[in-house]
């Protein structure tokens, strides 16, 4: 066990000032789960364990919900309930749920019709019967150990105050040869060890946040109580930063550190160049642009945070806030009255707060000098030529 741990094995204190890496792990993982089998439940061993509750919002999912339902029913946690909730999908999607449901009676399928997954989450919530609770999506999937991993994370942290658990990520590229998986983890660069635990302060949401860890509630293990007790749900009007948003009301409620499992134990999928990050919608630019402010503000509030930490914060909140702009721009670009997205964008790029946000960023290092300058120039044809032209090389 590091030095200035709890006294628990295997956790550790960590008040390290973040230093700037941008090295990430790679790694081509295969992973395969067995065809659908009736999973037998011990309920005299199991019911004195805790109950998670797993929720997976689902929706015309056919061609890969079963990756995630084999990682759940083959969890060597046993005494959890999975609530699958559709959303009216008018795929195969039912009838794939209904027979996991036949055979593993942890399963529960819900019907309802919502717009999107938080009103899904939100069911979840709602139904949801366990102490612990873990959201994930029909396309991503687990590692067989995550559950028992997180039980066992919030039992051996007794003496500390904490606000949730989370553990690092793969990121699995299925839509590019030429884009290798990644894993996310805290980096023995600054010092923390793979396969080991930490204690976090509330500022360190900024290195979580630069890892692609924070942001994600599918990371996460939250207890149940806590969520109701508060009121906190999910924002059913917004389809980009729902997970950040809840996770910071979650936090305005929730006191305590952050219990981090230093291994990746979640399997985000991109599986097709379409994504919900990559498509506009009405209202995408402003979401953004409130739940990052919104973020910022946070960041400078918790205590011995330093100007770096919100400084990296800045710099994610300019890369979704350009990303929200790019996917404007593909919409509306080939249209013919396409004029006032060139003028909403330009008011974009030349606004008081986005030219003083990318200055700061610039000049801590935390983007390139290209990228600056193109978006510095006011013209977001300019940039997105560049950005094309990028991808191009890259492949």
């Amino acid at each position: 066990m590091h030095s200035g741990g709890s006294g628990h094995k295997g956790w550790c204190d960590r008040r390290d000032d973040y230093q700037d890496n941008k090295g990430q792990r790679k790694n081509n993982v295969s992973f395969s789960y067995t065809d659908i089998v009736e999973i037998p439940v011990n309920r005299k061993i199991d019911m004195d364990k805790d109950l998670v509750s797993v929720v997976i919002p689902t929706y015309n999912a056919e061609k890969h919900i079963r990756d995630c339902l084999d990682a759940a029913i083959t969890q060597t946690y046993k005494n959890i309930e999975i609530l699958i909730v559709d959303s009216c999908s008018d795929d195969n999607t039912p009838q794939i749920c209904r027979e996991y449901a036949d055979k593993d009676k942890r399963i529960r399928f819900i019907t309802h019709k919502s717009d999107g997954p938080s009103a899904s989450r939100n069911t979840g919530i709602k139904e949801a019967e366990g102490k612990y609770i873990v959201f994930w999506d029909d396309d991503d999937f687990p590692e067989k150990d995550l559950l028992e991993r997180f039980v066992s994370a919030y039992e051996n942290c007794q003496d500390e105050q904490i606000s949730f658990v989370l553990c690092g990520m793969y990121f699995d590229n299925r839509c590019n040869k030429y884009v290798n998986d990644v894993e996310s983890i805290l980096e023995d660069a600054n010092g923390y060890e793979r396969n080991e635990n930490y204690f976090l302060d509330r500022k360190d949401a900024s290195v979580l946040a630069y890892l692609k860890l924070f942001n994600f509630v599918t990371n996460k293990c939250y207890e149940l109580d806590r969520i109701r007790e508060n009121q906190i749900q999910f924002d059913e009007q917004m389809l980009i930063g729902e997970d950040l948003k809840f996770n910071l009301d979650f936090l305005d409620k929730i006191p305590g550190k952050f219990g981090v499992i230093n291994i990746p134990l979640y399997h985000y999928v991109k599986r097709s160049n379409e994504s919900l990050s990559l498509t506009y919608h009405e209202g995408d630019l402003e979401d953004t642009k409130d739940i990052y402010k919104r973020f910022i503000n946070w960041e400078k509030r918790q205590n011995n945070a330093t100007e770096d930490d919100v400084l990296v914060i800045k710099s994610i909140y300019i890369t979704d806030w350009v990303s929200r702009m790019t996917s404007m721009y593909e919409k509306f670009q080939n249209e013919t009255e396409n004029v006032w997205v060139r003028r909403k964008l330009k008011k974009e790029l030349q606004s008081k707060e986005f030219r003083q946000n990318i200055g700061e960023v610039y000049k801590s290092g935390k983007i390139s000098t290209i990228r600056y300058l193109s978006l510095k120039t006011g013209s977001f044809r300019i940039f997105f030529f560049l950005r094309r032209f990028y991808q191009v090389l890259k492949g």
